[in-house]
């Protein structure tokens, strides 16, 4: 496999799993690019460690947070975690503005870098459901997007799901797809793999990944916000704004093109 010209994508992965919503999200960075006019290449990803490092920081200063604590979002919408700096929990209403402020200073990332998936337990596609599906339409997305910027890609997921590993070495020889325009000469899919990604995925425990709990905070507020559309999120989530979190993402970062079907970049099949 040659390297493609436009360099190579990090994917950070990351799932919110709570039946009967299913719902992934990847974070792009940028971790090898062109330099200059003599066809060398320079490493990005450096830069963007650096930018995603300030982001935490920022945090810690502004809200009175523990620099070095996992920023995780059950726990933020929770009160739970002790974040503060006394180890005392955040109250509710300030939980949601450390929320909504950690999305809203994701301006960081690069344009169209966020790809967010859902699919619920009666979701089917080419013989998969439920969680199933979710990975497809994210793999989908995934390899839509390289194939747009000419890139490969590499992939870490959260630690504790083996399964979203191997449903990422299936796709990369057997990623079925569908047509917008109603199938592909006669049938309903084609295989599409991520011919692009050249190696296995990698497993990256949060606790030691910015850009994965950035991929946690994304998706679960993207669960929230579907949860409040199909009517099931908890009537004390509603009141608080917790399923309009999502809505503080800069639109630039959001891969927008990832769907027709809304306004805000979360692909269903």
């Amino acid at each position: 496999m040659d390297l493609l010209s436009g360099g190579i994508d990090l994917f950070y992965i990351d799932e919110s799993a709570k039946h009967p919503l299913y719902a992934a999200t990847a974070v792009t960075v940028p971790f090898l690019r062109r330099s200059g006019f003599l066809g060398g290449w320079r490493f990005v990803w450096p830069e963007y460690q650096k930018k995603v490092e300030d982001w935490r920081r920022a945090l810690s200063k502004n809200h009175g947070i523990r620099f070095r604590e996992e920023l995780h979002a059950y726990q933020l919408v929770k009160g739970q975690g002790l974040l503060r700096r006394n180890w005392r929990n955040l109250l509710p209403d300030d939980a949601v503005t450390l929320y909504k402020d950690a999305l809203a200073t994701a301006n960081f990332l690069p344009d169209a870098s966020i790809i967010t998936a859902f699919a619920t337990d009666q979701s089917q596609f080419a013989g998969e459901s439920g969680i199933g599906v979710c990975m497809l339409t994210l793999f989908q997305r995934m390899r839509s997007q390289c194939q747009a910027r000419n890139t490969n890609g590499l992939v870490f997921f959260d630690e504790g799901h083996k399964s979203y590993l191997t449903a990422f070495r299936k796709a990369q020889k057997y990623l079925p797809t569908g047509s917008a325009i109603g199938g592909w000469g006669g049938k309903a899919t084609k295989n599409m793999p991520l011919s692009m990604f050249p190696k296995d995925a990698n497993i990256k425990h949060s606790d030691m990944s910015y850009f994965m709990q950035l991929a946690d905070l994304i998706v679960y507020a993207a669960s929230m916000k579907i949860q409040q559309e199909r009517g099931e999120l908890a009537a004390k989530r509603v009141a608080r704004g917790h399923h309009e979190i999502y809505d503080s993402l800069p639109r630039t970062v959001i891969n927008l093109r990832a769907t027709k079907k809304r306004n805000d970049g979360i692909a269903s099949i």
